[in-house]
């Protein structure tokens, strides 16, 4: 039996040493891959007032696509990861991807509420996979130096393709109707199809297997039903004693999942503030998540200034600033803290600023350029909180650290647009933004505080690289 491993440093089979334009058709590929599938998550929104017209269904009712989409988001990880595991990653994007389209179609053809949660809930299964696996995909073609604005393209898609939604869903079901947000998005995601489907594979173990397999060598392989028993534990049980154990874990995916199920309720806050307060139509009141997508792509660039100055890429090739003898400083996880400082002192701001201008007697672009800050303040605190897991765990733990953190941030988001617009009828606008914005501030302090009880939390962690040194 052989060991699987690469013939040579410079093996042209190493997605490594593939041509710089290969590696980014892959990473914009599944980028946007995922955008389209976060994408679907919030274009439905756009035609709840058609559906409830079309259906007789409650607006509760109605809006519960959106949490049993997202709902789907969150499981669908789990099964996605042993797949990939043991079938490589082009698979997983080759059947989930093309099927979860059938099932956005079946949605625009159904008529009755409940075929619509129920087949909501099976595209977003369907469509998760590529949340899951896009990021192995990046990781697999560029090495941890080059891999600095790759990842911060990729982690723009998810957030990116919720604020779209409404901005193109808006004008669709207000001249079209409802099913027209489905067929949006099978447009979108008909158009990215072809380069899915022109993926190679990447992921390693599959394609030095195929290569022992071409040269007739034999190799080991566990059993299939074995190997998906081990794979399906790390990734589904370990996620979740991770978030028990681990307060690292803990308290920072309930900071990204509060700030990112708030992006979620605002597609439910902002047609009260801008269609009912302002008068605006559905069209029009959804291009206000401009800001937000500003704010998004702002806080995209501010992150990879600040990694090229406080990580510079040596003559070497080697990333990450050098001492007088010319070896290389290992950072302490602490130091990525202070991007999430400013991110979190921006969310409150954000808050604050939509609850006291969110009325008539202000024109309506000074609530919409709220957003600007909220968007920059939500991806600063997920970069740090990426970064942070990244540089806290080993590899063997970080996948499940980041796949507790997807998880909680699904679920969460996934309950708030279902109570979201009573609060608002109850509170008004000012009170129930303003409520939000409290609880931002209540979690203001976390970067401060990890910065402080950080290395002793690291010390005790059961899963990070002080444990693994221990052993």
């Amino acid at each position: 039996m052989h060991q699987l491993d690469w013939d040579s440093f410079d093996d042209k089979g190493n997605p490594l040493n593939w041509p710089t334009w290969k590696k980014w058709y892959i990473t914009f590929t599944t980028a946007i891959l995922c955008l389209c599938v976060s994408l679907g998550s919030s274009l439905y929104v756009s035609g709840v007032f058609e559906l409830m017209a079309s259906t007789g269904a409650s607006r509760e009712l109605c809006v519960s696509g959106l949490t049993f989409y997202l709902v789907g988001l969150a499981f669908g990880p789990a099964l996605a990861a042993p797949i990939s595991e043991e079938f490589g990653r082009r698979i997983v994007y080759l059947v989930s991807f093309p099927v979860s389209m059938l099932f956005t179609m079946a949605i625009g053809l159904s008529d009755k509420i409940y075929q619509i949660l129920i087949l909501r809930f099976f595209c977003g299964l369907l469509a998760s996979p590529a949340l899951a696996v896009a990021g192995g995909s990046i990781n697999d073609v560029w090495a941890p130096e080059e891999r600095g604005f790759a990842m911060a393209m990729f982690c723009l898609a998810p957030f990116l393709g919720p604020v779209l939604g409404p901005i193109v869903g808006g004008f669709a079901s207000e001249h079209k109707g409802w099913k027209w947000t489905m067929w949006v998005s099978l447009m979108f995601s008909g158009a990215i199809l072809p380069f899915v489907l022109a993926l190679p594979e990447t992921y390693k173990p599959i394609i030095l297997a195929k290569r022992m397999k071409k040269r007739g060598i034999a190799i080991y392989k566990p059993p299939v039903v074995q190997l998906l028993k081990v794979t399906m534990f790390v990734t589904m049980l370990r996620p979740m004693e991770m978030l028990v154990v681990e307060p690292i874990v803990l308290v920072w995916s309930f900071y990204i999942a509060f700030v990112f199920a708030v992006l979620f309720g605002f597609f439910e806050a902002f047609p009260i503030i801008f269609a009912d307060e302002y008068g605006m139509d559905l069209g029009v009141s959804g291009l206000t998540f401009i800001g937000v997508g500003i704010g998004l792509i702002l806080g995209v660039i501010f992150y990879v200034f600040i990694d090229r100055k406080a990580f510079p890429i040596n003559p070497d090739g080697t990333k990450g600033r050098r001492d007088k003898n010319g070896d290389l400083i290992v950072s302490k996880p602490e130091v990525v803290l202070g991007i999430g400082k400013i991110g979190g002192l921006c969310l409150p701001i954000s808050l604050f600023w939509l609850a006291w201008t969110g009325r008539k007697s202000i024109h309506w672009a000074v609530p919409t350029a709220s957003g600007i800050p909220f968007g920059f303040g939500l991806i600063l605190v997920f970069f740090t909180n990426m970064l942070y897991f990244s540089m806290a765990f080993p590899p063997s733990s970080v996948a499940s650290a980041l796949g507790a953190n997807s998880f909680l941030r699904y679920l969460l988001a996934s309950v708030f647009p279902l109570f979201v617009s009573q609060m608002y009828e109850k509170l008004h606008i000012n009170w129930a933004t303003s409520l939000f914005a409290f609880i931002a501030v209540a979690m203001l302090p976390i970067p401060w505080i990890f910065e402080r009880i950080g290395p002793k939390l690291r010390q005790m962690s059961k899963f990070g690289y002080d444990a693994q040194a221990k052993k």
